[in-house]
Order: C-alpha cells, then structure tokens, then sequence
C-alpha cells in the first residue's frame, strides 16, 4: 500500500513543483501585509485543490463521454510534460514563473483576489500537466481515493513550503531554487518519456 501511494505521490509532487512556484510566490505577495499573503495563499490552494480532485473525480468520465482512450491522453500528457521538463532544465526554472517575473513590475501590490485564482491557483498549482496527470493516475490507479489522498497530502506540502516562503528562500536562495527546479526538470522529463513509452506500448497491444 505504501508504495502504490509513493508512486501516485512523487509524481504529482513532482510535476506540481513548489520550489519553481517559489520565486513568483514571493514577487506577487512580496508588497502583502502578512494578513493578505496568508489569505492569497489559502483561496490559492482551496482553489487549486478543489480543481485538482474535480478532474480526478470526473476527468476519466469526462474522457469516456469524448471517447479519448487513456492510452491517448498518456502520450499526449507525456508530450505536455517532456515540454515543460526540457524547459525547466535549460532555464533553470519553471516556465511559469520566469513568465510571471516578466510580467509583474516591482514593487506592485496585489490584493488576495488579484493573484490567488490566476495566476496562483492556475496555471502555477493547477496547471495543464498536474491536471493531465491526475486524470491519467484517476484512470490507471485501482483506487481513486488513493489518488485523491496523494493530492491532498502532495497540497499539504506546497501549503508548508510556501507558508515559510520567505525563510526558505533566504536558506536556499536563488541559486538553490533553480537548482532544486533542474532536478526536479530532469525527473519530469524521465517520467513523461516513460508515460509516453507506456501509453504507446498500451496502444499497441489493445490492437494485436
């Protein structure tokens, strides 16, 4: 039982990735009294959260009402996420946030609102390859409240990272972020090869 769950909880940790969620964290909360950083982050990860399970709820029935085979959605998630693994590698952080970076000027204020449902919420927590792996682990996992108990604990995690935001980048830095978010870009990248050789070997032999 403890591995089946490790192996639901590694990757969604993984492709969730709250050391690459980090930096932008910081920049859009940076100008927030404590009071407001701490409301940003709690409609961010209730938001986030409640998306998360919504699709590994209904994302296989959602899949089964298109006709979109489980195989499929492997290979194209295996895709969607080689694409975000080879991005973090070579930039030495999440495409997401080096986006954010770019758009947020310094020293702008946000309210909680502002920033805790887009882009907190989704795409940084919630975003196209953890909604894809959801769903794909959902579909090929025997018990979906396995599944669902890995995503709450894999939140629980990013809650406690970014609550001490502020103190673990000190302790890191920045350097320590990117490295952190390059092993992590390898791991992605390794896992979405295998869930692409996985849903291409699956295709295979449903028709032989």
């Amino acid at each position: 039982m403890a591995v089946e769950f490790l192996v639901v909880f590694i990757p969604m940790f993984i492709v969730i990735d709250p050391f690459g969620v980090l930096p932008i964290y910081l920049a859009l909360t940076g100008g927030m009294v404590p009071r407001d950083r701490a409301r940003t982050l709690k409609l961010a990860l209730v938001f986030s959260t409640s998306l998360l399970v919504a699709f590994a709820l209904v994302g296989k029935a959602i899949l089964d009402y298109l006709s979109v085979s489980i195989d499929a959605l492997k290979i194209t998630g295996g895709l969607l996420l080689l694409v975000i693994g080879v991005m973090m590698l070579y930039e030495g952080d999440t495409p997401r946030a080096r986006k954010g970076k770019e758009e947020e000027p310094d020293g702008l204020t946000h309210s909680p609102e502002d920033v805790a449902f887009v882009p907190l919420g989704t795409p940084m927590l919630a975003g196209p390859g953890a909604i894809s792996v959801v769903i794909i682990l959902t579909g090929t996992a025997a018990d979906i409240p396995l599944v669902v108990a890995a995503l709450l604990l894999t939140m629980t995690f990013v809650a406690l990272l970014l609550w001490k935001a502020g103190l673990l980048y000190k302790i890191i830095g920045k350097a320590g972020t990117r490295a952190l978010t390059r092993v992590m870009g390898l791991i992605t990248s390794a896992y979405a090869v295998q869930m692409i050789l996985d849903g291409i070997s699956s295709y295979v032999m449903s028709i032989i």
